[in-house]
């Protein structure tokens, strides 16, 4: 959790930097700019980089901040409270499917991806593999039939398989969209 919240946040706070640049001049080349189609700044000129009013590494880095703070707090060895950590499951798991559909549409409609926001992804990632087993061994899921599916995929590894699978099925994506 401290790694991928760590990472994570420093993508996105150097994305934020990039964009404010951006704002100020949008002919400013970024650090990221490489080609047609590895480019922030072709990215940041849509839509779908402000989807929820504000630009989305902003929220990236409020829910990469809690990660990593939760994270910290273990490493530190506080214990938080269930609650705390389902909120930072749920945190985590809107941030991967906003990730997803963010690619998707990068990918896909716009046909440029941003190096930053492939870092988010994968950072993401990392981050929902570390929330996934900490809420599990914590029981901050609940004992319903959620908890107990997610406890179950826990013990036998297929959170693994499945956050993986996920970071396999972006790769494609976002493959499959740049090589049409």
């Amino acid at each position: 959790m401290l790694a991928g919240g760590a990472l994570g946040l420093s993508t996105a706070g150097w994305q934020t930097v990039e964009r404010i640049a951006w704002a100020a001049d949008p002919n400013a080349t970024s650090v990221c700019e490489i080609n047609s189609v590895l480019s922030c700044s072709s990215v940041f000129s849509h839509w779908q980089s402000s989807a929820l009013g504000v630009p989305n590494s902003l929220i990236a880095m409020g829910v990469f901040g809690t990660v990593m703070s939760a994270g910290l707090a273990g490493v530190l060895g506080s214990r938080l409270s269930r609650g705390y950590v389902a909120t930072v499951f749920g945190l985590t798991v809107f941030m991967t499917a906003f990730v997803v559909w963010y690619l998707e549409q990068s990918a896909l409609s716009i046909g440029v991806l941003c190096l930053f926001c492939v870092g988010c992804a994968v950072n993401i990632v990392v981050a929902g593999i570390a929330v996934t087993r900490v809420a599990s061994r914590t029981g901050a899921l609940g004992g319903g039939g959620f908890g107990r599916g997610v406890a179950a995929m826990v013990g036998s590894g297929a959170d693994l398989v499945a956050w993986l699978g996920l970071a396999a099925l972006l790769a494609l994506m976002m493959w499959l969209g740049l090589a049409l």
